[in-house]
């Protein structure tokens, strides 16, 4: 491996971390996600009336506000100030309104991510662009599932904001490169962050706790296989699929990505012509921005984008572009599955009482959840088995009650350094187990040795002596598979190497990759 292969190395796993870390110290939860999914229960609801959208907008004061406000700018053209939420619903429409709420999900959402108001109009802006085109093509075949369609588009590209947050320049470069395709800047992310925008949305959603049909659809939309293989529902699959092949940029639109939709469109029943269909996204779009806008019209116009591809096309270039894309502030809403495995930690009925770990139960239950989805997104896996070492003399010299502090100082000590999606278990004795989902060959190790490092410094007080506490530790690494993995397998393996650990005489991590 030469010198630059391994700065690059190193240089994708400093972004991947910090994009890690971006992701899990979002703490902003509004209640919009919740009130997305409700609105789009509302309009499967042929005998909803307004009352009950009032009741929902009514529950988060910033939609309220910008309800009332739309509704009395002169956009609306009424004569008399309109005062309650349900005046509001009444005239502007139940269609309007439940788009705007919905829209109203992403449009508010940067702050945390400290993009300027400029850069958040560009990543709202063609959020919306997707979420319209999504339920567009929709309707065409079942305008009942056209609002799942619509929330699918708006959340598709989660995570590009966010990794822009991460690495402005670097990224901006990979978005307005016009060679590139969308699956070529999958690629290219790859290469850059070490995964790319449709699995960091992904992991965003499963925070955000969406119903696995949207998460589906954000992590595979650039995927048809696999979209096809996970999202029953063909109509929110040519959705999803739609709004995937509109660019990620408001400046060009790549000629891979505007034949495939062209593709798409031709299967429909009737067929649909591509610049219709365009005509169509950009005329709504252009309502809902001027909504939004106070009457503003938008600059970037989809007719003008698909134009200029086909005077590339005839100089046979095909190009791509971006400028920052779309993912409105959604990020900021991580936490959701977070605040779950807390409060799962916290049960009774799944913690160990001495240290608050996960019980043998629970970490076997949780355990197998996350197997199940690292299998079912092709992510990596890490178990590291630990093992306190002279425990047992420790105990028998200096007594339990000395033996439980020890175990309490090592496991707080450890549980202290590793990453929020990580899950630790006590399987008895003095015999833990961290395991990791979805991390790098390095990261694992890195969180090993730390672990190790860090207890080795541990001391606890007895009779005026500082006794050492020190672990051996197994680690098995499993590489990216959508294999489903055996918990008492992976731990079988990993209690091995941390045996070759304790040989070794302890304090040590023995690791192996699979």
């Amino acid at each position: 491996m030469t010198q630059a292969t391994v700065l690059e190395s190193k240089a994708r796993e400093t972004l991947h971390q910090q994009l890690q870390a971006r992701i899990d110290s979002l703490s902003y939860l509004p209640t919009a996600a919740a009130v997305a999914m409700k609105f789009v229960e509302l309009g499967q609801n042929p005998d909803a009336e307004p009352g009950d959208y009032a009741r929902i907008i009514g529950a988060d004061s910033s939609l309220t506000t910008k309800l009332l406000a739309l509704a009395n700018s002169s956009w609306a053209g009424v004569r008399n100030r309109v005062t309650t939420v349900k005046m509001a619903v009444h005239l502007l429409g139940l269609g309007t309104v439940r788009t705007l709420a919905i829209s109203y999900c992403l449009s508010g959402l940067h702050n945390e991510l400290h993009l300027s108001q400029a850069e958040s109009q560009i990543f709202w802006q063609i959020s919306l662009w997707k979420a319209v085109a999504a339920r567009i093509c929709a309707s065409l075949t079942d305008p009942k599932r056209a609002d799942e369609a619509y929330v699918a588009g708006l959340f598709q590209d989660f995570a590009l904001s966010v990794m822009y947050s991460v690495a402005r320049d670097r990224y901006l470069c990979l978005l307005q490169d016009r060679a590139l395709s969308a699956a070529a800047l999958l690629a290219a992310e790859r290469e850059c962050f070490g995964v790319d925008h449709a699995d960091a949305g992904r992991a965003i959603a499963l925070k955000l706790e969406l119903p696995e049909l949207f998460v589906d659809a954000i992590a595979f939309h650039h995927d048809p296989k696999r979209l096809s293989e996970l999202v029953a529902n063909p109509i929110l699959r040519e959705g999803a699929s739609a709004a995937a092949s509109l660019p990620h940029a408001c400046n060009a639109w790549n000629r891979e990505d505007s034949d495939a939709l062209a593709a798409l469109l031709a299967r429909c029943t009737p067929p649909v012509e591509l610049a219709d269909f365009v005509s169509k996204v950009q005329t709504e779009f252009t309502q809902l921005f001027s909504f939004f806008n106070e009457g503003k019209v938008p600059e970037g116009k989809l007719p003008d984008l698909l134009a200029a591809t086909a005077r590339e096309a005839a100089d046979n270039t095909t190009r791509l572009v971006g400028t920052v894309t779309d993912m409105v502030r959604e990020a900021a809403e991580a936490g959701a599955q977070l605040h779950r495995r807390m409060t799962s930690l916290e049960s009774e009925a799944t913690s160990d009482q001495l240290t608050g770990v996960l019980n043998r139960n629970g970490f076997t239950t949780r355990s197998k959840e996350l197997l199940a989805k690292a299998a079912r997104y092709g992510t990596s896996i890490a178990v590291c088995y630990l093992d306190l070492d002279h425990f047992k003399q420790l105990n028998d010299t200096y007594g339990h009650a000395l033996g439980d502090a020890v175990l309490r100082s090592a496991v707080s000590a450890s549980h202290s350094l590793l990453p929020q999606q990580a899950i630790m278990g006590r399987l008895g004795g003095d015999e833990f187990v961290i395991l990791l989902t979805g991390c790098s060959q390095e990261s694992a190790r890195d969180i090993a040795d730390k672990v190790v490092s860090t207890v080795s410094g541990q001391t606890v007080a007895h009779d005026g002596q500082q006794l050492h506490v020190a672990w051996s530790a197994g680690l098995l690494y499993i590489r990216p598979t959508s294999e489903l993995q055996d918990i008492d397998q992976l731990l079988k393996a990993a209690d091995q190497l941390m045996y070759v650990a304790k040989r070794r005489s302890g304090n040590a991590v023995e690791m192996a990759v699979r």
